[in-house]
């Protein structure tokens, strides 16, 4: 439920906090006043795109603030949860913030959020029915949409969207294996050859790395001879070796140890380094044993390495590249082998998923068949109460011929889309002996406002949304009519908090809170005010309503009448 609206520099309005209370919140005042403005606020909590235009004149920025009453395990909170949101003390603050330089910002519970969980947010906490709604509930499209929410069918045409778009993928690719099989022989031939040659290769992993070090070696063996006899000779061949040198300084510590004991101490570590030059000797005179000149190795090495390098051209950028391409067209091999096998099984999961597919849509057919009967019922049942005692209205489902190749549905073949089988178009007769016409072709106005009206107040019944919003819904109406409007939010009003913009004292006189939207002028500015009226100050709103800017005894006192009836119907 919405608990309050805080505006501030938002078009003429400067600063206002608008309460609202459970039930039927009605909003009225002058045209022109502001009404509007309010409306437009909410839209941005629900995620509308900002202009600049929208900020105050003599502002450089904007700001609306929407308190939200929010009851545990609800689809909002369950969102809310899920994106870190969790609503503090059972209430949730959107916000938008709005700058001149056409930059605006949006915080849920003052974390930064993006426009697309406010529309997600919006969707499950405020519905706004308007004038503005009327040209989109005239397409057939839209109107199957509230058919479809009316029926509570959405899941259920969901899962046929699923269907009928993994049918589609499904067929797609049954398509590309028929198309593919005049291929199918030349790329058998061509895998089979590449599969051959590179297994005749013999390739292993790392062996060009291991060649090019081992043809360095042989390439260079005289040099690295000639290196490793020197190192022999500087370590230990020599008279004056490294070898020797530390012979004959342990042999000096033994001697003079004998005279102290301390000496025999560095005597230890050069034996050591002893052990270890003698090592490294022997690692250098095996290295220098192997470096034997090979020609004929050598040549062999080279050619390895120049197939090695003609199988990278065709194949991959090393051999590791080289044997993955390998796995892969083996696997398409195989592939191609089972091409009859695996076309026969995607034939029977298109089979399946056809099946599938239209006994979801059929199932879909039924609710809608049945959804409509009831809601033509309803709507009629309202039009006589909005005054319209002769209208009729039905509900036109219509289907069309599958194409060939296409998705069809029943013995009929009727085309199966991702939003079912059927078109609907709402058709409305006003008078005895008229024939039904689409919503689009009706000429009256007034008939049309109380026809959407009606709507939407069965649609409002099987809502589930907390907070719902008439915006001037009343247009073409009046007098009784309107009574019984307003006896039909103030309905709607038991179960869920509805916000009205009205005109029409006899609907206003039926809210549970009445707020008046008042437009001054003062110091060459204008600015809008908000105040929820009281006792005889709305008996005084509902006179002007009534009689204009000349409020009499007589206006004064049919406005008392009319909101005693009206409190008294409560």
């Amino acid at each position: 439920m919405l608990g309050e609206l805080r505006v501030k520099r938002f078009a003429v309005i400067e600063e206002v906090t608008v309460p609202f209370t459970p039930g039927l919140n009605v909003l009225t005042g002058e045209t022109g006043a502001g009404k509007s403005i309010l409306i437009d606020a909410i839209l941005l909590i629900r995620g509308a795109r900002a202009h600049p235009d929208l900020i105050r004149s003599d502002a450089d920025s904007a700001s609306v603030e929407a308190v939200f009453d929010v009851g545990p395990g609800g689809p909002v909170s369950q969102t809310l949860d899920q994106l870190g949101h969790r609503p503090e003390n059972g209430q949730l603050i959107i916000r938008r913030e709005l700058s001149r330089s056409g930059k605006s910002r949006a915080f849920v519970n003052d974390t930064p959020a993006t426009l697309g969980l406010l529309e997600r947010l919006g969707d499950a906490l405020v519905e706004i029915h308007g004038q503005h709604e009327h040209p989109l509930l005239m397409e057939p499209a839209r109107q199957l949409d509230l058919l479809d929410r009316f029926a509570g069918a959405e899941a259920a045409r969901d899962k046929v969207g699923e269907l009928v778009r993994t049918w589609e993928a499904a067929r797609a690719e049954l398509n590309g294996q028929r198309s593919a099989e005049r291929d199918r022989a030349q790329k058998e031939d061509l895998y089979r050859f590449q599969l051959s040659e590179i297994d005749g290769a013999r390739l292993k992993s790392r062996e060009e790395e291991e060649l090019r070090l081992e043809r360095q070696r042989l390439q260079h063996a005289e040099r690295l001879s000639h290196g490793l006899m020197e190192l022999t000779r500087l370590l230990y061949d020599d008279a004056e070796s490294a070898t020797a040198r530390i012979v004959r300084a342990c042999r000096l510590l033994g001697d003079l140890a004998k005279f102290d004991p301390a000496l025999a101490a560095p005597r230890e570590p050069l034996e050591s380094a002893q052990a270890l030059l003698e090592d490294a000797v022997e690692q250098a005179r095996r290295l220098r044993d192997r470096l034997v000149p090979d020609p004929g190795r050598l040549e062999e090495i080279e050619a390895r390495l120049d197939a090695l390098t003609k199988l990278k051209r065709k194949y991959g950028e090393s051999v590791e590249e080289i044997l993955a391409y390998r796995d892969r067209i083996a696997s398409e091999l195989e592939r191609l082998d089972r091409h009859e096998e695996l076309l026969a099984q995607q034939e029977a999961r298109l089979a399946e998923l056809t099946a599938e597919a239209g006994r979801a849509a059929l199932a879909l057919s039924a609710a809608r068949e049945e959804a409509a009967r009831r809601l033509e019922k309803l709507v009629e049942r309202e039009l006589r109460a909005l005054g319209m005692e002769k209208a009729r209205f039905r509900l036109s489902i219509a289907r069309e011929s599958a194409p060939l190749g296409g998705l069809a549905v029943g013995p009929e073949k009727f085309r199966l889309t991702p939003r079912g089988c059927e078109h609907v178009q709402f058709l409305l007769s006003t008078n005895p002996g008229e024939e039904l016409k689409p919503l689009s072709r009706v000429i009256s106005g007034g008939e049309l406002s109380r026809t959407m009206l009606g709507i939407k107040v069965i649609l409002a019944a099987a809502d589930r949304v907390p907070t719902l919003i008439f915006d001037e819904v009343d247009a073409g109406i009046g007098g009784r009519t309107a009574d019984v409007v307003g006896q039909k939010l103030k309905q709607t009003a038991r179960a869920r908090q509805v916000l009205c913009v009205t005109h029409l004292a006899q609907i206003a006189a039926y809210a549970d809170q009445h707020l008046e939207v008042r437009k001054t002028v003062g110091g060459k500015r204008t600015r809008t005010t908000v105040a929820a009226l009281k006792a005889e100050a709305r008996v005084a709103e509902l006179a002007r309503m009534l009689g204009g800017e000349r409020i009499t005894e007589t206006t004064l006192r049919h406005a008392r009448e009319l909101h005693r009836g009206a409190q008294t119907l409560r």
